[in-house]
Formats: structure tokens, C-alpha cells, sequence
């Protein structure tokens, strides 16, 4: 009966720059006349250049992680503030805000995060283990520990012990996530994102325009002083070319009302 020999391809299992380094240590094996001690100095030295190997990789994945990081952050935006705190009066961003306007710049920079209750400490308070992960394969762990929310403003007990606990879980997932990545939170004045600057709304109005402003200025028997006052500039030429066509119009329409008073009063 024959046996059947199972031979081992090295290429697809040892590193290529490993491989003339396991050759060697073969060829050692299968030598009977080279001392024991030989063998363990190439076992030794092939230890260390893999140990050496996994520094370099782990560096890397690091630096790549850190990097991610940094760019990830330049680009995200401030979370807007669109839930209500009835208690307090005051908005919030909440867990859902976050992860709408945050998480797909955070997962197109190759991180994943994960949160992981556990249990509660001395205090009472709710354990959660979070993690940070990146392709390159660096991540990041440690645990936040967060106070139960399970009273509201005046002390009195206001959720059972199951709303608490996922109330609390919400709560500290949105303050690790904000705190891992720097994740800033604002209200919203507009309705939308603030607007990039245009070239117009730095550049000022040139003197044409400025005379046509002192014109309706007189128009609409204003002071100069007022005039700046209202716009918060120093004086007619700081207009920005963008504000313009809102300044003249304004002016326009105080100068119309005057004229419909004036007409009023000879009528009467």
C-alpha cells in the first residue's frame, strides 16, 4: 500500500521575506553535522525579525490611524442641535443627529466604533466599553463611565429601571462619540449648514455704488451715523457687494414710506 506524500507550498504560507530564512533553518535541520546550537541561534534570529516585522506593521497601522483621524476630524461638520430639552429649555444634538451628520465621514475614513455595556461600578454608575477601529488595522479602546439617568430635574424617580439603563446607554454613546472624534455640537440660525463665503460678501462696494447709497441715504433723511449704525460699519464704503442690492432696497423702502406719509398728510 502506498503512502500518499502531503507536501507543504511554502510560498502560500511564509512570507516571501521569510522564506530564504526557513530554507535555511531546513537545511539545518536536515544536516546532522551542524551543532543543536546553530539551530537555536536561526530560531532565535528569526523571532526577532518577526518581532521586528510586527513592530514596523504595528507602527504603520498606527500612523495610518492617526492620520485617518486628522482628516476625518477636518471634516466634520458641527453636529446641528435639533432635538428639545423641555426640562431645561435648551436644544441638543441628539444620538440620531450624530450619526446622520457624523458617521458616514467618520466610516468613509475607515473607522468603525462599538459600545459595549458593562455592568455598573461603585457609584452606581453605568459602565460602557468603547472601541475605535481602523482598516489599517490600529485601534483604540477604554471605558466611559456614566451616571445613571433615572431622575429628572427635581430628583424624583421618573423612569423605570429599563428606561434608565437605555437612556443612559444613549446618553453616554453620544458623549463618547463626540468626545473620541472631537465632534462639536451648534444650533442651527438658519434652518440649514452655514453658507461657504462668497467672494462678494468680503468684497466691498466700489465708489459708484457707494454714491448711490449716499443718494438714497439723503432720500430717506437718514444721518450718516444712523446709517452705519443700523449696518454695523464704519462708514458707506464698507458695504460688501453683497449686501447691496438688501441696502439700497431697504433704503428704498424707507424713502417710499416717507413720501406715502407726506402724501397723507396734503391729502388731509
Amino acid at each position: 500500500m502506498s503512502t500518499a506524500v502531503k507536501t507543504i507550498d511554502h510560498d502560500k504560507i511564509i512570507p516571501a521575506s521569510d522564506a530564504p530564512m526557513v530554507a535555511m533553518i531546513e537545511r539545518i535541520v536536515m544536516d546532522p553535522s551542524i551543532p543543536i546550537d546553530r539551530l537555536e541561534q536561526m530560531l532565535a534570529m528569526k523571532e526577532r525579525m518577526e518581532d521586528r516585522a510586527r513592530e514596523d506593521a504595528e507602527r504603520q497601522a498606527k500612523k495610518a490611524f492617526f492620520s485617518a483621524m486628522s482628516k476625518c476630524q477636518k471634516e466634520l461638520p458641527v453636529v446641528i442641535k435639533r432635538s428639545r430639552n423641555t426640562h431645561t429649555n435648551s436644544n441638543y444634538a441628539d444620538l440620531a443627529a450624530i450619526e446622520e451628520q457624523a458617521m458616514p465621514i467618520i466610516h468613509d475614513h475607515g473607522f468603525a466604533v462599538s459600545f459595549q455595556p458593562d455592568g455598573y461600578n461603585d457609584k452606581g454608575e453605568l459602565r460602557i466599553l468603547w472601541e475605535v477601529s481602523h482598516a489599517e488595522g490600529h485601534s483604540r479602546s477604554g471605558v466611559g463611565e456614566i451616571p445613571v439617568d433615572g431622575a429628572g430635574s427635581q430628583g424624583k424617580v421618573n423612569k423605570t429601571g429599563t428606561q434608565a439603563f437605555g437612556s443612559t446607554a444613549t446618553y453616554g454613546r453620544r458623549y463618547l462619540l463626540c468626545m473620541i472624534f472631537n465632534i462639536s455640537t451648534g444650533d442651527d440660525r438658519d434652518g440649514n449648514r452655514a453658507k461657504t463665503p462668497t467672494e462678494d460678501d468680503v468684497t466691498p462696494i466700489t465708489e459708484a455704488q457707494a454714491s448711490v447709497i449716499r443718494g438714497l441715504i439723503d432720500e430717506a433723511e437718514l444721518e450718516i451715523d444712523q446709517f452705519c449704525q443700523h449696518w454695523k460699519i464704519e462708514a458707506v464704503p464698507d458695504i460688501s457687494k453683497a449686501k447691496f442690492n438688501e441696502v439700497t432696497n431697504s433704503l428704498r423702502r424707507r424713502i417710499a414710506f416717507l413720501k406715502e406719509q407726506k402724501e397723507g398728510k396734503n391729502n388731509g
